[in-house]
């Protein structure tokens, strides 16, 4: 494991709290386990719908999990598509032929999910495909960006940012990936040491564990200036030494803590516009995991989230994870 190692100052009181309360370092944090053998697959038969099952096909595979498939057709669009249930068959039909012939390598007798596991709804699509996910305690919903642009995006966001808000599970949303080449070998896990923020920590770490792959913490402070609203203020000199130093002392306890034994794991500190510096190492990831922080009502609609930002703009699939996901139940 790779750690970071340095001559620090003594640290400031606001680090030294969260490195002694329910932060990074609190040994009182109890993690349940995670699991990922029941995914929801939702699809609209869109060039980006059929990439996100493609991918998890891959993924099941990987993990030895199940699948459910659905499609939503909109209350006023219920002709939309006509042959909604039979390409959803052929669809299933594929994933359980390639199920069959991954039984046969192993010897072992692969489940079958097709007709009971496909299912079509009418509704709301976000709202129908969280439903579902609670109905069948689904661990895990993967579905595609269209990448709505201006002012549709403005007014009603996408389905999978709003999936992301509101599922009871983890969402896997997939975007310009290979077909055909799930290669999970860097996973990137933005934190900001919080608790909420060891949702995504907790799940990266399994992930990484059970695909062999390294993992990315990744922190990013955020420059303190007096021109917060333009991003040309990330230009000016400003001297955030004491916040660096902190958050590296932070990024060094985070790595130590049992969660990532027997992982390849590496924490990095960055300074910048959070979302910007995500975004940017995306290019180096095969996938993101970051949890959210739970805003709701007027607070979620005037400020939205790290993690539905990321989700619009990273350049590989992104995986969210709900802030209270990881942990048991007090």
């Amino acid at each position: 494991m790779k750690t970071m190692t340095a001559e620090m100052p003594e640290p400031t009181a606001a680090a030294k709290e969260r490195r002694t309360g329910v932060g990074v370092s609190s040994a009182r944090d109890r993690f349940a386990p995670i699991k990922i053998k029941n995914i929801l697959v939702a699809l609209d038969f869109s060039p980006a719908a059929m990439q996100a099952f493609d991918y998890a096909m891959t993924l099941a595979t990987e993990l030895d999990a199940k699948i459910d498939l659905m499609h939503v057709q909109a209350p006023d669009e219920a002709c939309a598509l006509p042959g909604a249930a039979h390409a959803l068959r052929e669809c299933a039909e594929t994933a359980t032929l390639i199920q069959k012939r991954l039984g046969h390598l192993s010897g072992e007798a692969p489940p079958q999910f097709w007709p009971e596991n496909c299912r079509i709804r009418t509704g709301h699509p976000y709202e129908e495909i969280c439903k579902l996910a609670g109905e069948l305690s689904s661990d895990l919903i993967v579905l595609g960006s269209r990448g709505n642009t201006g002012l549709k995006r403005v007014v009603l966001g996408s389905t999978a940012e709003r999936v992301v808000r509101f599922a009871p599970c983890p969402v896997l949303v997939v975007r310009k990936w290979k077909r055909g080449d799930l290669r999970i070998r860097n996973i990137l896990v933005p934190t900001d040491f919080s608790h909420c923020a060891m949702a995504g920590a907790t799940y990266g770490a399994t992930l990484a564990k059970k695909l062999n792959a390294k993992l990315r913490l990744f922190n990013v402070v955020f420059p303190i200036s007096p021109a917060l609203i333009e991003r040309v203020a990330m230009n000016l000199p400003i001297d955030n030494t004491l916040q660096m130093r902190d958050a590296r002392l932070d990024m060094e306890v985070l790595s130590k803590r049992e969660l990532f034994e027997d992982v390849a794991c590496e924490g990095v500190v960055r300074s910048g516009y959070i979302t910007d510096m995500i975004c940017g190492e995306t290019d180096n990831a095969d996938l993101v995991v970051i949890s959210t922080h739970g805003r709701t009502g007027f607070r979620h609609a005037l400020m939205g989230s790290i993690a539905e930002q990321v989700v619009r703009y990273a350049e590989c699939p992104v995986l969210v994870v709900p802030s209270h996901y990881a942990f048991e139940s007090k």
